[in-house]
């Protein structure tokens, strides 16, 4: 097979359609970062490759990428981690009348799952932490 132009071929579209979307999605990953991701994966490509590839796709290099990811971006791919912890207090009815109680809960944030760490009448300093250990 005879070519008629210069240069190496180019990449397979497969590959290089992976390559954007581990950039697009790994903001703060390198060249070396996604070379090493590919070659877990079985495919060999250069670092040259690796930088050429996103510039003509226009994504700026990884410091840049990193530095201009937005709140929404970064909330949404760390959707998995985080949770939201707060008290609400509760009322109950005794005989010695009304009680409050002090009640600690984390709601983890992708699946909308409550979590009840505790409930206290008497949160003390100590409390709080070991609650949410």
């Amino acid at each position: 097979m005879h070519r008629s132009y210069p240069g190496r071929p180019r990449l397979d579209s497969a590959i290089e359609t992976l390559i954007v979307r581990i950039a697009q999605q790994n903001s703060g990953w390198g060249k070396d970062r996604i070379v090493g991701t590919l070659a877990n994966l079985g495919h060999k490509v250069s670092n040259q490759t690796i930088g050429n590839i996103p510039r003509r796709h226009g994504i700026p290099p990884a410091p840049e990428r990193s530095q201009i990811t937005t709140w929404k971006d970064f909330i949404s791919s760390h959707m998995a981690v985080l949770a939201g912890t707060n008290f609400l207090t509760v009322e109950v009815l005794t005989w010695r009348g009304l009680v409050t109680y002090y009640v600690l809960f984390s709601l983890h944030r992708e699946t909308r799952r409550v979590t009840l760490a505790g409930i206290t009448r008497h949160p003390t300093e100590a409390w709080i932490p070991q609650r949410g250990r």
